[in-house]
C-alpha cells in the first residue's frame, strides 16, 4: 500500500449499552525508495532497433542513499547505465537491449544500496525482440 489510506474495524462486546465501537485509522505511506514510471522495464522492437528505456530511482528518505552495485541476470540480452541526477537522491536507471537473437526474455536487476533499511530493491525487465 502506498499513498492514503483509510480503514475501519468494527469491535463487538458483550456490554449490553455498548455492543460495538468501530475503529478508524487513517494516514499516509511513503515508500522509502520510489521507482517512477515504476519498478518495471519493457524492452520491444525490432533486433538492433530497441529503444532504451530508462527509470528514475527516488530516494525519499532526508538522508542520501548511494547506489553500491547492480546484479544482471540477463547480461547477454541487456546493458544498462545509472546516472546520478540528484546526488543520493535521484538516480537514472537506463536499460537497453544487446540481444542477438530474436525471441522474449524476463530478468532482473537487482539494485543495491548502503542503506541499512533498504539495502536492495528489483526492477524487473521483459524483452520481446523480432525480426522486423
Amino acid at each position: 500500500m502506498i499513498g492514503e489510506f483509510q480503514k475501519r474495524a468494527v469491535v463487538w462486546s458483550n456490554d449490553s449499552d455498548r455492543r460495538s465501537i468501530a475503529l478508524y485509522l487513517k494516514g499516509v505511506v511513503t515508500p522509502l525508495i520510489s521507482l517512477e514510471p515504476g519498478g518495471y522495464v519493457g524492452l520491444w522492437g525490432v533486433k538492433g532497433n530497441v529503444q532504451v528505456e530508462s527509470i528514475d530511482i527516488i530516494n525519499n528518505l532526508s538522508e542520501p542513499i548511494n547506489i553500491t552495485g547492480i546484479d544482471n541476470d540477463l547480461p547477454l540480452n541487456i546493458k544498462f547505465t545509472i546516472e546520478e541526477i540528484k546526488p543520493g537522491f535521484t538516480y537514472r536507471l537506463k536499460v537497453g537491449d544487446i540481444s542477438n537473437e530474436t525471441g522474449e526474455y524476463v530478468g532482473h536487476l537487482k539494485v543495491r544500496t548502503d542503506h541499512p533499511r533498504k539495502p536492495e530493491f528489483v526492477v524487473v525487465v521483459n524483452g520481446y525482440i523480432t525480426d522486423n
